[in-house]
């Protein structure tokens, strides 16, 4: 069997090109410039590339961007100043919470003080809502994940079936993370068909195995490096994986001075070929087009608020 691999460069590029070229007709038209607020608290191992990345992505695009940063030791109340701040300044449209948090602050809670007319990767409570019933209200702001994921099987002519077993493996502090389960849950009603079932396990339950064997699309979600096994695999399974994890960093080959992250997800892409039949890789894959529709959505959230500054 061959295994297709999906890696988003394309669709990247793609999605990127078009919010660029409308930014740039919108801000010739109405005179004023699109402003997205990213909010980064403390470091993590990515954080000195993810920051960058996010920021640099967004001027290119056509924003004017804030950077926020915040020690690791901000308070709850210190984060809610902050974003009762941008809330409250017509001129910042979008505003974004880069994860992960401290521990000792609770994610949702921190999402849920951004305006839902600026959360703009879909996170915030009633955004999640509409993304799981999207009959109760229509759906502003696209969560990113799923939408990532469904564009780029659709760029690859790859169609999910219906009555499918879908099996997310998380990390346990992603399970017991309430952000990180809701999201779970809306990425899964989005993208899956109907009729499909769906089950969320610990990698370290003593049943994975058995639910990897079963699965016609596994989602791995995990901070350990190629944990997934080919043996675990039923053959022809749709694999996606979701985390960055730095391996380690290596001299440029360009710039011997500057290093570059070795990024690896929690499936080895070499050991699963000719067993899975579809691999959204890490990195690349979904999480190279999420940046992307994130800032489609920040678009979104310029183009509501025009009719407001004119």
């Amino acid at each position: 069997m061959e295994t297709i691999i999906i890696q988003g460069d394309n669709l990247k590029d793609k999605i990127f090109s078009e919010v660029k070229n409308e930014l740039t007709e919108l801000k010739a038209k109405y005179n004023t410039v699109p402003v997205i607020a990213f909010i980064a608290v403390g470091e993590v191992p990515l954080s000195k590339y993810v920051i960058p990345l996010h920021v640099q992505t967004a001027e290119a695009a056509g924003f004017k961007v804030i950077l926020e940063r915040k020690p690791a030791n901000a308070t709850e109340v210190e984060m809610f100043d902050l974003i009762d701040q941008l809330n409250a300044n017509p001129d910042v449209h979008a505003i974004v919470l880069l994860q992960p948090l401290p521990e000792h602050l609770v994610p949702i809670r921190i999402i849920n003080r951004i305006d839902k007319e600026k959360e703009v990767e879909g996170f915030h409570p009633q955004n999640m809502l509409s993304t799981m019933i999207p009959d109760i209200q229509t759906q502003k702001y696209p969560m990113c994940l799923p939408t990532a994921l469904l564009e780029l099987l659709e760029d690859a002519k790859v169609q999910l079936r219906k009555d499918q077993e879908w099996v997310f493996v998380l990390d346990d502090e992603f399970i017991s993370n309430t952000l990180t389960h809701m999201v779970v849950k809306s990425a899964a009603a989005k993208a899956m068909p109907l009729d499909c079932s769906l089950s969320i396990v610990n990698k370290d339950s003593k049943h994975l195995i058995e639910y990897c064997q079963r699965a016609d699309v596994l989602v791995v979600v995990t901070k350990h490096p190629e944990y997934i096994q080919p043996s675990w695999l039923k053959i022809g399974v749709c694999i996606v994986d979701v985390y960055s994890n730095l391996l380690k960093e290596v001299p440029s080959k360009k710039d011997p001075t500057k290093l570059m992250p070795i990024i690896r997800g929690g499936v080895n892409v070499e050991s699963v070929k000719n067993i899975a039949g579809v691999i959204v890789p890490v990195p690349g894959g979904v999480v190279a087009v999420v940046l992307p529709i994130l800032l489609q959505n920040a678009l979104i959230a310029f183009k509501q608020s025009l009719p407001k500054i004119l």
